[in-house]
């Protein structure tokens, strides 16, 4: 699913008891047993001076497919969500230039650009590459439809198929669902 979105919005703990959340694009990776996301950000502000604080974050990822004038399958807007938690680290050049280059490059990716050598991109000088690492059992998806195969996260196009107001048989997800629940 994250390969169809394009901004992650982290979640920090403020000192006021609120959640401070921003925007921001991301690149990642999956291991057999991690999510890394890959940010990037200034080294002044608020961002900064929470985290040093509380590393601990909570990333939420969603995209959202409307098509108000064609109902199908009893819906008119379909969706993705994904949210992780994790702990972020913040990543400068001096310290790890291997893994800050691999942070960047991934960043590249987001919206599905290419990536170029860092020697033919613009730098911004004095940023973190912010690595998220989050354990795969404290990261969540759900979709509106239901997603069975890795092919049926893109969105379906409702335009394309025939008018269709039975409802999806999802009896097999809820049956799985509650045979993990035992």
């Amino acid at each position: 699913m994250l390969k169809e979105m394009n901004i992650a919005n982290i979640g920090m703990n403020d000192e006021d008891g609120y959640p401070y959340v921003v925007p921001t694009n991301f690149g990642f990776e999956m291991t057999d047993t991690h999510l890394n996301i890959y940010t990037h950000f200034m080294k002044v502000g608020k961002k900064v001076d929470l985290l040093k604080k509380d590393p601990r974050v909570c990333v939420e990822f969603s995209i959202f497919n409307d098509f108000p004038d064609k109902k199908y399958k009893g819906h008119y807007h379909d969706y993705r969500s994904v949210i992780a938690k994790g702990k972020m680290k913040m990543l400068d050049y001096k310290d790890d230039p291997e893994t800050w280059e691999k942070g960047y490059n991934l960043l590249y990716t987001c919206n599905h650009r290419e990536i170029k050598p860092l020697s033919e991109r613009k730098v911004v000088p004095g940023i973190y590459i912010g690595v998220i690492e989050c354990d795969l059992k404290d990261v969540t998806a759900k979709s509106e439809f239901p997603l069975r195969t890795v092919e049926d996260v893109p969105f379906l196009n409702v335009y394309e198929q025939e008018d269709d107001e039975i409802p999806f048989d999802i009896s097999d997800i809820i049956a799985d669902r509650k045979a993990r629940m035992k």
